[in-house]
């Protein structure tokens, strides 16, 4: 409802009519509904602001579920809708996609999907679940109804599954979503972690947030940062563990209750720095308040601080004042 002009393209014709029958009986404005296969039917010179898309991301032996399989070899569906999506932005528009991923032997998840984004787009990639190559096929046979089948049916299409697997040197597979945002930045910025713990629900304005606090620390050397005001985020609590009656704790960790509702471990310097955090001083300041306090050398703590800052900074645990 938000959006001027939709465009929906699928090779199924049945969902496009559902598509269009869903927009009518909610009341929303006709989109453009297109026949064929992710941007095959957009022209070359069409661009969005907005993309987004629940593609048929699972890793399959032929394809022979339309919904669901992607009917390229491995996890190269989901990889050719990531590297295409970069020239169909317009500059600062996101995308936002659901996706399976290969875990190979010898290879880092995180670099085999950094080598998926687009030049010119910021990147975040967050790895919701792993499943190993067994649970994964009977996760998907399941679905089929295949288990209730013929047993050898069962069986051969199982080992079809595991033989694609084997040959691809494939001992996982990664589930999670992948946002782009387009920008002119020379330096993108590409983060790709794992957290399937939960997370509040809608994410829209967390992740706007995420890109947000990418411009703002990009444009902030350690300098800068030291010269910046801060508040903490909303909700944020702190939890200690550690012996009765001792001076320190073992483990002090902020958590959040919103958004990701991450949790991240710090030492004394970086818990009191956030529950300083109010706006009214800037961060060196509040370093150098700390430095008096614990004996340490002022300018040795600023040196040391600005990167808990920073990550504090980019998980969302400060916000700029």
């Amino acid at each position: 409802a938000h959006a001027t002009r939709v465009t929906a393209t699928d090779v199924n014709p049945r969902a496009l009519h559902i598509t269009a029958l869903t927009l009518a009986l909610s009341g929303a404005p006709a989109a453009d509904v297109r026949e064929g296969s992710l941007y095959e039917p957009v022209a070359d010179d069409e661009t969005y602001d907005l993309i987004v898309s629940n593609p048929p991301f699972v890793i399959s032996p032929g394809a022979r579920l339309t919904y669901r399989d992607g009917g390229m070899g491995g996890d190269d569906l989901c990889r050719s809708l990531v590297q295409q999506t970069g020239e169909r932005l317009n500059e600062g528009g996101f995308a936002h996609f659901l996706a399976n991923w290969q875990h190979v032997e010898g290879e880092e998840w995180t670099d085999r999907l950094r080598s998926w984004v687009p030049h010119g787009c910021d990147a975040w990639i967050v790895q919701r679940e792993v499943q190993d190559v067994t649970q994964y096929a009977e996760l998907w046979l399941r679905d089929a109804g295949d288990h209730r089948g013929d047993p050898a049916d069962y069986q051969a299409r199982y080992d079809a599954w595991l033989d694609e697997f084997e040959a691809r040197k494939v001992k996982a597979v990664g589930f999670g979503w992948i946002t782009l945002r387009r920008t002119g930045a020379a330096d993108p910025s590409v983060v790709a972690e794992e957290w399937p713990h939960p997370v509040e629900q809608p994410l829209g304005e967390t992740v706007r947030a995420h890109f947000d606090r990418v411009d703002y620390l990009r444009s902030h050397d350690d300098a800068a940062l030291l010269e910046a005001h801060f508040t903490l985020s909303g909700e944020v609590v702190q939890e200690q563990v550690g012996l009765p009656g001792a001076e320190d704790p073992e483990h002090v960790v902020l958590r959040q209750n919103r958004g990701m509702r991450r949790a991240t471990r710090v030492d004394t310097v970086g818990a009191g720095f956030a529950g300083v955090c109010d706006g009214t001083m800037s961060a060196g300041r509040i370093l150098d308040a700390i430095a008096q306090l614990v004996g340490e050398d002022p300018v040795a703590l600023r040196d040391r601080t600005p990167a808990q800052i920073r990550l504090l900074v980019e998980q969302g645990f400060l916000e700029p004042a």
